[in-house]
């Protein structure tokens, strides 16, 4: 909950400006921000409330508390990120809770290190891998723009080679050829710990199914979530023409113990 209302030099805040620009930015005195719609002086937003209104030359800007949904369409990402329809279900579907620790692989711009660290609350722990240093230092950024930094472990390295930790919670893999970490996801994780995957083809769904009910793990599930936004009119409400659809394929699944013996009442 929200209890400070009043905007302060320093705070982090979303400029929200219709239709649907959204510009993340740090308070300073003395300084603005240049919009296509108009400028607004950082002078005349500190000591205002949350929810204000500012007036531009063009239209209104309005001056937001930096939740997750505003932070998706304000930071600053190099690569593509997983929609956020996509991540609530990999949560769901994950089992985690606040305090838990995570690991995922690949990091790219941290856009689901920052929900999951968000998420996961002071307690929590995500340990991020990825191939790539710059692509890590983009998030490690994004990551300490927003205070969360301290919740996340930053590695370089391959996790189909190797994943450092054991008995984690749940798993995260956002990479070209899941399949081929499978195994050593199943060792890293806690017995009945989750293992989530997310691709973009159908043929990568095949493989990783496959490898995830192969190597131990079962209630595995494969989805795909489909989301239409609508076009609102007195008397004229309908879907919007043009939207996301197929961002792309969600697979879940269940470390099992191998080897163990069914359990007969």
């Amino acid at each position: 909950m929200l209890v400070n209302v009043t905007i302060k030099e320093g705070d982090l805040v979303v400029v929200w400006i219709d239709p649907k620009r959204v510009y993340l930015v740090r308070l300073e005195r003395g300084r603005r921000l240049d919009t296509d719609k108009g400028f607004i002086l950082f002078d005349d937003i500190i000591g205002k409330e949350y929810g204000v209104s500012i007036k531009l030359i063009k239209g209104n800007a309005y001056i937001m508390y930096p939740t997750i949904d505003y932070i998706y369409n304000g930071l600053h990402r190099p690569s593509q990120v997983l929609y956020p329809k996509d991540i609530g279900y990999m949560i769901f579907k994950s089992g985690i809770k606040p305090g838990d620790v995570v690991v995922e692989a690949g990091t790219g711009s941290g856009f689901l290190t920052i929900i999951l660290s968000n998420f996961l609350g002071e307690n929590g722990r995500v340990i991020t891998y990825d191939l790539r240093e710059d692509m890590q230092e983009r998030a490690r950024k994004n990551l300490e723009t927003l205070g969360l930094s301290k919740r996340v472990t930053f590695k370089i390295g391959d996790v189909r080679n190797r994943i450092d930790e054991t008995g984690v919670d749940s798993i995260f893999l956002d990479m070209p050829d899941p399949w081929l970490a499978t195994a050593n996801a199943y060792e890293a994780l806690k017995p009945s710990g989750s293992l989530i995957v997310f691709v973009p083809t159908v043929n990568q769904v095949e493989k990783a199914f496959t490898s995830l009910r192969k190597n131990g793990f079962v209630d595995v599930e494969a989805v795909e979530l489909l989301v239409r936004e609508y076009q609102i009119k007195d008397g004229a409400t309908r879907p919007k023409s043009i939207g996301v659809m197929h961002t792309g394929y969600i697979i879940s699944g269940r470390k099992s113990i191998k080897g163990s013996s069914e359990i007969v009442e």
